[in-house]
């Protein structure tokens, strides 16, 4: 097995992966999801990738919102797979993020940084390097422009029963249209190609 095939995670959306390297998100690597704006469907279009590896923990890091039991079932992760951390001081919020990169105890990290600085994403993806988490960074649509360390960066919109997906950067030739992710039900997904209306 290729190492890298080996550092994929399916996204159990088959459209959606048959569009990344390898067939999935790649692990030991930062993931930028520049998102137009908390709860469109970000949750739920990671669920299925992260019901793999719940296995181990997942830590949600300074998340907009506390999650909600009831979400998490829906989503199907047990909260007793979940560790929510949040920090005072941003500052802290890194250094906690590359404890656990560097701990390779957990799944799956989700950090909602706003703002953060090339040179702490640099920092966080070497840090991921180290081990096998999938690690998604949450940030706002500006940061589109931003220099990113990433090789997977995804821009989410949200759309009528689902999300566009656009491609920055991917380990694939270039991507102009967004794809349309259906978001059905709570973890519940179908993929369809996007039609302009």
């Amino acid at each position: 097995m290729s190492l890298q095939r080996r550092k994929c995670v399916p996204t159990r959306h088959p459209t959606l992966s048959n569009q990344l390297s390898g067939n999935g998100r790649p692990t030991g690597s930062l993931i930028d999801l520049l998102v137009q704006q908390a709860g469109i469907g970000e949750m739920r279009m990671l669920a299925p990738a992260l019901k793999t590896v719940a296995n181990r923990r997942v830590v949600l890091l300074q998340p907009p919102h506390p999650p909600q039991t009831i979400s998490l079932s829906h989503l199907g992760l047990a909260p007793s797979q979940v560790l929510w951390v949040k920090s005072g001081k941003f500052p802290n919020a890194l250094w906690a993020a590359e404890q656990v990169l560097r701990s390779g105890s957990c799944g799956a990290l989700l950090f909602w940084a706003p703002h953060v600085r090339p040179e702490s994403l640099r920092r966080l993806h070497l840090a991921a390097q180290a081990g096998e988490t999938s690690f998604f960074v949450l940030r706002p649509l500006a940061a589109a422009h931003d220099v990113s360390p990433a090789p997977l960066r995804l821009i989410l919109r949200a759309a009528v029963g689902g999300i566009d997906i656009g491609f920055i950067k991917r380990r694939r030739p270039q991507r102009d249209e967004p794809l349309f992710l259906a978001l059905d039900g709570p973890g519940n997904a179908a993929v369809r190609p996007h039609t302009p209306v």
